[in-house]
């Protein structure tokens, strides 16, 4: 195998120092200024007033998008005429392209900038609502939004809570989707159902089928099994479970069901799914860098199983209603877990410290040369060929 090339090697580090970079200033600058903007604020009430605008919050993960729609969806029904507006990244816009629950879309480009600050307050919205958990960065943004009534979590030690005029607490162990509807339940809204939702159109299918055509009329007709080696934050793989056990995997997937596996990633995950397809046995269809994120559920809606760490696509493919095998080692998966009835978890074994995730960086060890977790390398490749037998021999 060829070693990753150099400018790869600094690409990678240089993600890895700018997260590290960021968190630090999110921390050391964050908090002071949580806590001295904190003391300008007034709390108060719930208006009894209809709001006209609402402004959401959701800077970072996708799986955090995800799990928050069944919010969106109480707040977009218990507020009809309300326009809302959510401020987010890129990845967490595109998921939300098509969701019926919003009426404007701002991106986060990753910075506070004037433009950005002057569109938040020119909108004067009635409530701004924080979706994160820990950045104090998007209760800074709640705050520059000017909305007289912020709403978002207080979670332990953040410190971040100071700049809300309502705090709803964040319960660790408890899954995000019940954490996220503590907020709806704060403002007053009935529950529209706790169902995940994908808005895949036409376009994304057709897209679909074409793309398994170019590849091989024979692949139509053969059962899909999506593994999704990647998992977690662009320079973080700690939540990975070995490459290795992925090719023993799709090397026995393939010899047993006669199966056609996908390898999926985002652009900067290619690397590791293309050194799997290097070396199993019938090499596999790659799609790593090569899906938006409807076309990535378009492909978990067609496929018989996908095969994940604990990641966003992991929930994306559980609000599609595909069958997951969801390998957790340091998440907890009662509060991370896919929120479907169609999953097998399997959770690493003889760690006294897994899970360790709260928060989501909170790491309980040191990660292996390879970068991943020790407590990934108990899952074994025959636990998750059994999970597997309970969705393909039905």
């Amino acid at each position: 195998m060829e070693p990753t090339p150099l400018c790869e090697r600094l690409a990678n580090n240089k993600n890895m120092q700018s997260n590290h970079l960021q968190k630090q200033l999110d921390r050391y600058l964050g908090i002071p200024l949580c806590f001295l903007l904190g003391g300008f604020r007034a709390r108060r009430n719930l208006p009894s007033a209809m709001p006209n605008k609402i402004l959401f919050i959701q800077l970072s993960a996708l799986g955090d998008t995800v799990l928050a729609v069944p919010t969106l969806r109480a707040i977009r029904h218990c507020f009809p005429n309300a326009h809302l507006t959510i401020l987010a990244s890129p990845i967490n816009l595109a998921y939300l392209a098509y969701c019926p629950y919003i009426d404007k879309r701002v991106a986060f480009q990753g910075g506070i900038s004037y433009e950005l600050l002057s569109t938040l307050r020119r909108e004067r919205y009635d409530w701004a609502i924080d979706l994160e958990h820990w950045p104090r960065l998007s209760a800074l943004l709640a705050y520059a939004s000017g909305a007289p009534m912020r709403i978002g979590f207080s979670a332990e030690r953040q410190h971040r809570h100071f700049l809300f005029t309502e705090v709803v607490p964040h319960t660790p162990g408890r899954h995000e989707v019940l954490n996220f509807l503590d907020l709806a339940h704060r403002l007053g809204c009935p529950l529209q159902g706790t169902h995940l939702e994908v808005w895949v159109r036409d376009a994304e299918r057709v897209w679909l089928e074409n793309t398994l055509a170019q590849e091989g009329g024979a692949l139509c007709e053969r059962a899909l099994i999506v593994l999704h080696p990647e998992a977690g934050r662009r320079g973080e793989p700690r939540r990975r479970w070995p490459h290795e056990r992925y090719v023993q995997l799709a090397d026995a997937l393939v010899a047993r069901y006669d199966a056609q596996i996908v390898l999926t990633g985002a652009p900067d995950e290619v690397e590791v799914s293309q050194q799997i397809a290097a070396e199993t046995k019938q090499r596999p269809v790659v799609l790593a860098g090569k899906t938006r994120i409807n076309q990535l559920a378009a492909l978990f809606s067609r496929a018989a199983l996908v095969i994940s760490g604990n990641c966003g696509p992991m929930h994306l493919a559980a609000a599609a209603g595909t069958p997951i095998i969801a390998l957790h080692g340091p998440t907890n998966s009662a509060q991370w877990g896919p929120w479907t009835s169609r999953a097998t978890v399997l959770h690493a074994r003889g760690f006294s410290c897994s899970p360790c995730l709260n928060l989501g960086f909170e790491y309980g060890c040191q990660a292996l040369p390879d970068g991943t977790s020790p407590c990934m390398h108990t899952i074994e490749v025959s636990a998750v060929l059994r999970a597997c037998a309970t969705y393909l021999e039905s």
